[in-house]
């Protein structure tokens, strides 16, 4: 892989006058989550230092060429060729803290199974080293590793286990606020009998729960700004722009009838997208739900035909020599392999996680009720009038077949973890606790059953809180843009050359622009990009580009006509 590739190092050490400059900035739980990750500061100032003169090799020559050689607009990329390094320096000094925030970030949607199975460990036996131990047992997240770490330190005899726990939480990011200060009460709870064990248990519980909840309800109210800022710079800007063309491009406007298509396109399809894109990438990573980036949903043998488009595009202009033919060729092509090759849309994803969710609330109760989990699993699978009840019939006979524990079963399937991970480890941590306490494993499905009950809620409060803004970007990207994209082209048509190529141009861009909101909606609206398949972006990028080139035929026609 490109990732894998390493460059021989030109420094041996990070000079002492730049040590600070090429330093990562730390704090206690960064240095603990690079400990156990095995990176260290020397290691990541180093590569950083390399990076920085590899890249001043190959980008100081590059700014020279282009202040010498290009023509006025363009030299402005010097000044992107001359920030690269500082750039990418920047990129690598931050790769521990980013590594750390998403870590982070998994604590959290890991911590009511994770506390819960601790809290029931330590109601039926008041030791610390019990609960710990069934704490890391209680799924394969992030949280339940890095505790299992913190015992085996104890167990090592390098500190111990209660004063190694509470110097854990010391480097406990903000958002996990509750997960801090619901280990400190179960960690209480060892010391307190009877009843005061049960409400510091109970307490710890609700504390984890409120703190994923409370994490949630401050992420969504920091969308509304971004969302806005979205739609304005990265959707009507570029529009406005369009709509400028003919000013600038008619005898006596602004340009005086010279009008730099080259420098337009570099502008509208490869700065403001990208920035645009990056903008979303960032404000996605803050979702405390996120789950881990995934890549392609295409199958690797279809990827040549999607990107077929490429070599087409290349050979109808050489043919031809129109880039009006190539870039309509090329973007057909595209289209065309991604709505026959690309996975259709979960229309239903919802109704489906509702169905996981209603069951696990099912099976708390029935073994609440006295049944073992092996009867309750089963019953509710036969009972459940959903999806779920497939995905439970088939673990049932997963432990027939196989013999193997349902919890070997589950813990070995691979379909709920990749759409839904925080219901998999909650369906693990009720397995393993199961094995000890019936009853406490049923009030933990119950816990979190409404954990991610509320969790689905807070989704439904960012589709109700966004819709009509979501709505206008979604309209404006497949109709109202491409409609007055292609008036302008029908304008730019009657005042003089440069047709073909502001076609090719506008194509490219409404394809791009469609693209880029889908990509935005299906982050906003999910959580993730895994609902959306890949033919949604064909069929909204085709609707953009009819309207588009229907829109700039009837332009130039009606125009023509009046004109």
């Amino acid at each position: 892989m490109l990732g894998r590739v390493r460059l021989p190092r030109l420094a041996r050490e990070v000079p002492l006058v730049l040590e600070k400059a090429f330093s990562p900035k730390t704090t206690p739980g960064l240095r603990e989550h690079m400990r156990r990750t095995n990176r260290s500061e020397k290691s990541v100032s180093l590569t950083a230092y390399n990076a920085f003169l590899w890249s001043l090799l190959f980008f100081a020559p590059s700014t020279v060429i282009v202040l010498l050689t290009m023509p006025y607009p363009f030299t402005i990329m010097a000044i992107g060729t001359a920030v690269l390094p500082l750039a990418i320096t920047s990129f690598i000094l931050s790769g521990p803290s980013r590594g750390h925030a998403v870590e982070q970030r998994a604590f959290l949607v890991d911590s009511p199974a994770v506390i819960g199975a601790m809290g029931m460990s330590m109601g039926r036996s008041p030791s610390l080293e019990r609960a710990v131990e069934m704490g890391s047992r209680s799924g394969e997240g992030a949280l339940q590793k890095a505790i299992a770490a913190v015992a085996w330190n104890a167990l090592t005899g390098e500190t111990d286990l209660r004063r190694g726990l509470s110097a854990w939480t010391s480097g406990l990011d903000k958002m996990n606020d509750g997960l801090r200060r619901a280990l400190h009460l179960v960690m209480a709870a060892e010391e307190s009998e009877g009843e005061g064990r049960e409400r510091l248990l109970d307490r710890a519980n609700a504390i984890a729960l409120d703190g994923l909840r409370d994490a949630c309800e401050r992420y969504i109210g920091s969308l509304s700004f971004p969302v806005m800022l979205v739609f304005a710079f990265g959707v009507l800007a570029p529009v406005m722009l369009f709509s400028l063309i003919p000013l600038l491009g008619m005898d006596g406007g602004l340009v005086g009838g010279e009008l730099d298509l080259g420098m337009l396109a570099l502008v509208l399809l490869l700065v403001v997208p990208a920035f645009t894109l990056g903008y979303i990438r960032s404000m996605m990573d803050r979702n405390p739900l996120r789950g881990p980036k995934k890549g392609w949903t295409l199958p690797r043998d279809r990827r040549m035909f999607v990107l077929s488009f490429i070599p087409i595009g290349s050979l109808i202009f050489l043919a031809t020599g129109s880039l009006m033919m190539s870039a309509l060729s090329g973007l057909g092509v595209l289209l065309s392999s991604l709505i026959v090759l690309g996975a259709p849309e979960r229309k239903g994803e919802r109704d489906a996680e509702r169905s996981f969710v209603d069951a696990l609330y099912r099976l708390g109760n029935a073994m609440l009720g006295g049944q073992d989990l092996e009867r309750a699993f089963e019953e509710v699978s036969r009972t459940e009038h959903g999806p779920f009840r497939d995905w439970g019939l088939r673990m049932v006979h997963a432990t027939r077949t196989d013999r193997v524990t349902l919890a070997e079963a589950v813990k070995a399937e691979r379909e709920l973890p990749s759409r839904y991970p925080a219901l998999h480890q909650n369906y693990l941590a009720v397995m393993t606790c199961a094995e000890e306490d019936h009853l406490g494993a049923g009030k933990l499905a119950v816990n979190l059953a409404q954990s991610q009950d509320d969790l689905m809620k807070a989704q439904a409060k960012v589709r109700e809180n966004l819709r009509p803004v979501v709505d206008m970007m979604s309209t404006t990207s497949t109709l109202f843009a491409p409609a007055i994209i292609g008036l302008t082209g029908g304008i730019m048509g009657l005042i003089g050359d440069g047709t073909a190529a502001l076609t090719a141009l506008a194509s490219i861009y409404v394809v791009e622009l469609a693209f880029i909101v889908n990509h935005f909606l299906g982050g906003l609206d999910g959580w993730s990009s895994r609902q959306r398949g890949m033919r949604s972006y064909g069929t909204r990028g085709s609707i953009a580009l009819g309207v588009y080139l229907t829109a700039s035929l009837c332009g130039q026609t009606l125009l023509f006509h009046l004109l």
